[in-house]
């Protein structure tokens, strides 16, 4: 028995010295690897099971700089903020995230070949209706058309009701009015939702059981299949009659289209959804935040607009714009900071060196870059109590119209460079928008003025309150948690209150006239 153990202890230290002697004579590799026992999988289970936790452990052991074997692909990890730009706007490294991937995620299967062609004949169409300059009818008739969702809580001493559809249910609603007109039938609220929650295993590929919602994805095609099969009129919305015309020029078939146009529908809700709910759900736990921005509010829309109705009225990208809506840009960015966890992937077209300040990480042809989004936004030196809840953090930078005011800092929650298929708009669940990342998002004005029109009504019109008193924290997230994009919020049951004891819908009754059901 001694000798089979002193044969097992000798093999130990001759197997580990041999790795010694083995690793003295091997050259360091740059960028490190992370380390891992399976071959082709690589690190591929621990990635997936907690991107996020993952990415950090790897932050902390290797620096800045670092890749991992996932899958038989090798990946380029970066957090400086030199580096993720430098990914983001080169020629060099294009998406590895394609719109057929979301296609497949939501539908369910590939998208069949026809002569559409997402690039050439929808981005066209959304540069020049998502552009700042042509927004103005576009947010004024969001402010209106929110109001007549809403305007009903105005009128009951209180009420109780689930955040989650009290802040996204009349923004979901009007912007599918604005966008695809009054002939896309609403209803399709709470199966838009049902589908949005599967979409972070649907987009990893994770086998879980889909009928519910693919039952809530079957309701939804069988509205949008009416309405694109329906006659086309002067009243399409913004969209949607230049959609569905760039189908037809096509020849897209009709069942076909209307897969489109559900993508296109996931893209420009899901993510706005999760910003606006921790945007609000940030305040709820911090009073003088919340204060501070209903105050700013209150004061903006006397001083700017006169009243409500002046708001309702002229609520144009001009007017939300500048130094009388310093803090609230300021906690939108901020929630946006902390919540909008972006993986985005490119993958090198040929060999290079990638500028990472006064180094250069050496990319081979094929391998994936990841910029590391969620490190930079935690840098200390950037940002001071990093995973804390700054509202002002960013108001006492440049206010200026159609600017954001994330000068000088490390901010990539609206993408940046060329092509930029990020995971924003989305609960982004993985989010990507494919449909609004482009050069920079296109519709990046659009979500601004969609949570400041939202954020305006709300801390306008009512208290809200966490029902059952002061929460416990939900930020920072416990950090088993696994989080891909927006992380999921906790139901919130919140009551509801009007602000002012004026009659408000008499004021305001011609932009009244629909409700939160």
């Amino acid at each position: 028995m001694f000798n089979v153990v002193l044969v097992v202890a000798l093999a130990a230290i001759l197997y580990t010295v041999s790795l010694w002697v083995s690793s003295q004579q091997k050259p360091v590799s740059f960028p490190p690897r992370e380390p891992s026992l399976l071959p082709w999988i690589g690190s591929a289970i621990g990635f997936f099971s907690d991107p996020h936790g993952f990415l950090a452990r790897c932050h902390k052991r290797h620096g800045s700089v670092f890749s991992v074997l996932l899958g038989g692909r090798n990946v380029i990890v970066v957090s400086s903020p030199v580096a993720i730009f430098s990914i983001y706007a080169s020629e060099i490294a294009v998406p590895s995230f394609t719109h057929n991937q979301v296609f497949r995620a939501v539908i369910g299967r590939e998208q069949k070949r026809t002569k559409f062609n997402l690039e050439r004949d929808i981005f066209p169409v959304l540069d020049q209706a998502l552009s700042r300059r042509a927004l103005g009818d576009l947010t004024r008739s969001l402010a209106q058309t929110m109001f007549a969702r809403i305007e009903h809580l105005t009128r009951v001493q209180e009420a109780q009701i689930p955040i989650m559809p009290l802040l996204t249910k009349p923004l979901y609603d009007a912007l599918n009015v604005i966008l695809l007109g009054e002939r896309f039938a609403s209803g399709t609220y709470e199966d838009f939702n049902i589908l949005d929650a599967t979409m972070p295993k649907r987009l990893t590929g994770e086998p879980f059981w889909f009928f519910p919602s693919m039952q809530a994805r079957k309701r939804i095609s069988s509205h949008l299949l009416d309405y694109v099969a329906g006659s086309q009129g002067e009243n399409e919305g913004l969209i949607g009659g230049k959609f569905i015309k760039a189908l037809q020029e096509s020849d897209v078939p009709q069942n076909e289209g209307t897969c489109h146009l559900l993508v296109f529908i996931w893209g420009t809700h899901a993510n706005m959804q999760g910003v606006l709910v921790w945007l609000f759900l940030f305040l709820l736990m911090d009073p003088v935040a919340l204060n501070a921005l209903r105050e700013e509010v209150d004061g903006a829309i006397k001083d700017i607009f006169g009243d409500l109705h002046g708001f309702l009225a002229d609520a144009n990208p001009d007017n939300l714009d500048g130094p009388h809506f310093a803090l609230l840009t300021s906690a939108i960015v901020e929630t946006m900071r902390l919540t909008v966890k972006i993986m985005g992937l490119r993958v090198a077209t040929r060999d290079f060196d990638l500028k990472d300040g006064d180094r250069e990480i050496p990319v081979r042809k094929g391998e994936l870059l990841m910029g590391n989004v969620d490190a930079a936004h935690s840098d200390e030196r950037s940002y001071p109590d990093s995973q804390k809840f700054v509202y002002d953090r960013f108001a006492h930078c440049d206010q200026r119209e159609g600017k954001w005011p994330t000068e000088g800092k490390p901010w990539f929650s609206m993408g940046s460079g060329r092509h930029v298929v990020s995971f924003l708009f989305l609960r982004l669940h993985i989010c990507i928008d494919v449909f609004r990342w482009h050069e920079q998002c296109k519709g990046k004005y659009m979500a601004m003025y969609e949570l400041k029109v939202s954020a305006i009504l709300y801390l306008h019109l009512f208290h809200i309150t966490p029902v059952g008193g002061v929460p416990a924290p939900w930020w920072p997230l416990p950090p088993q948690r696994r989080i891909i994009g927006i992380p999921h919020a906790e139901e919130v049951i919140v009551q509801v209150r009007p602000r002012h004891s004026t009659k408000q819908g008499v004021i305001c009754d011609r932009f009244s006239g629909h409700t939160l059901d």
